[in-house]
């Protein structure tokens, strides 16, 4: 089995990830150093679910690598994108001091979501670096992206580079992905076209589609985002012990984007998820995945703000809701008058477990002072219920020290 390497290049997180690793028994020693980076040797494939976790919890300050051990020329083996640019480069007549200096811009992560492959966003190691941006625009290595998208990637059809979203856009769409080789839209982007998009307008986007925890996703990358970290609390909604009594009961997806904890639930054969969502990007999105996925569970889709949740849920009878996500960030506090509605009026009984989404300083977290403010914020609206804290998950880092976090509570009737 070919084993990877983890390079990481923020050593703040190098004793967590040793820590993680030495959990499943994957760490070897020793840890090596290599251009400024830390070189962590593992046991663990490429596609191993410790792998994705850990890419999904560090972003930026890590990146993956297989592992090549010294052979007679004790040389480390490049890896394939570094080895491809350079032979390119080389072949056209780039000097040796230019390709050094675009080797070391060159960036080291992508994710494939077909069509597209997806570079990450980073500062440094970019596409969109100055001297990459000049050598791509030479004649002689026009073909530069077609050329590694055949050789590398032979599937895919499309490659860009993703940027970070804006943090005041409630509807959380990619302003920032810059297509790097092949049309991700064909047409000219207007307000119409992202607010009330046509059958046409479907049409005319190249739609991505991955399979994470067995669930088919499907999201535009021009309009919507799509968040690879938050595998970690997807498979978290499939396991039993951690999400309880989902089966034959009712939930509600208060920000659904894509369907991320959505068709989670509806693997986990919920009888009905109710989902909000203002993007009709993510809408379409999002049942596009219900119709890929044919789960047996019902799923009502609303293209409207939650704050219509209690109007739309009355035209339904016999509702037991178990669970309710408030899976906006930087923070779902705008959701918990009406989270705690819904399990006034809908609620499972004994119990209704709130799921809440939030970005949090570490500070916050290991004195407890978020989860403190959170049960007093839920108290002061509802002070009828009774809130108790089941469980924190630190999904993963957003930016350093601060973790998205999800709180789960559990909301019952005081005695």
């Amino acid at each position: 089995m070919a084993t990877i390497e983890l390079l990481v290049t923020d050593v703040r997180y190098l004793k967590q990830i040793k820590t993680r690793l030495e959990q499943e028994n994957a760490f070897v020693k020793p840890i090596a150093s290599e251009n400024g980076h830390k070189v962590v040797k593992t046991r663990l494939a490429k596609n191993d679910e410790v792998v994705e976790e850990l890419l999904s919890q560090y972003g930026d300050a890590l990146c993956v690598r297989l592992s090549n051990e010294a052979g007679d020329t004790g040389e480390k083996q490049k890896d394939r994108l570094s080895r491809f640019a350079q032979i390119f480069l080389q072949n056209n007549g780039t000097p040796t001091e230019e390709i050094a200096v675009l080797l070391e811009h060159l960036p080291l992560r992508y994710s494939l979501y077909e069509p597209v492959v997806l570079f990450n966003n980073s500062v440094e190691r970019t596409f969109l670096h100055e001297s990459w941006k000049m050598a791509l625009s030479k004649s002689a290595n026009a073909g530069f992206m077609r050329q590694m998208l055949g050789e590398l990637f032979p599937q895919y059809t499309h490659v860009a580079t993703n940027q970070p979203i804006v943090d005041y856009d409630e509807m959380r769409r990619p302003f920032h992905i810059v297509s790097l080789e092949g049309t991700l839209f064909e047409g000219v982007i207007r307000p119409q076209v992202q607010n009330q998009p046509s059958k046409q307008d479907f049409d005319a986007s190249v739609w991505c589609h991955v399979v994470q925890n067995g669930i088919h996703q499907v999201w535009s990358p021009v309009f919507t985002m799509f968040s690879r970290g938050n595998i970690k609390e997807k498979k978290r909604i499939l396991d039993p012990t951690a999400y309880i009594d989902v089966e034959g009961n009712d939930a509600v997806d208060l920000y659904a984007g894509i369907g991320y904890f959505t068709l989670s639930y509806l693997k986990r054969e919920a009888r009905r998820v109710f989902c909000f969502e203002l993007n009709p990007w993510s809408t379409e999105g999002l049942q596009r995945g219900v119709v890929l996925n044919q789960f047996q569970g019902q799923c009502h889709v609303f293209q409207e703000s939650n704050e219509h949740c209690l109007e739309r849920l009355a035209n339904f009878q016999n509702l037991r809701v178990r669970h309710i996500n408030l899976g906006l960030l930087p923070s779902s506090l705008q959701g918990y008058p009406w989270a705690l509605e819904i399990a006034q009026k809908y609620g499972a009984m004994p119990v209704t477990t709130l799921h809440v989404h939030e970005n949090i300083h570490i500070n916050d977290i290991t004195s407890g002072q978020f989860v403190r403010d959170t049960l007093n914020a839920l108290h002061g609206i509802k002070p009828e219920f009774l809130y108790v804290l089941a469980h924190l998950e630190k999904v993963k880092t957003f930016a350093p020290d601060v973790w998205h976090c999800v709180l789960d509570i559990d909301v019952t009737w005081k005695t």
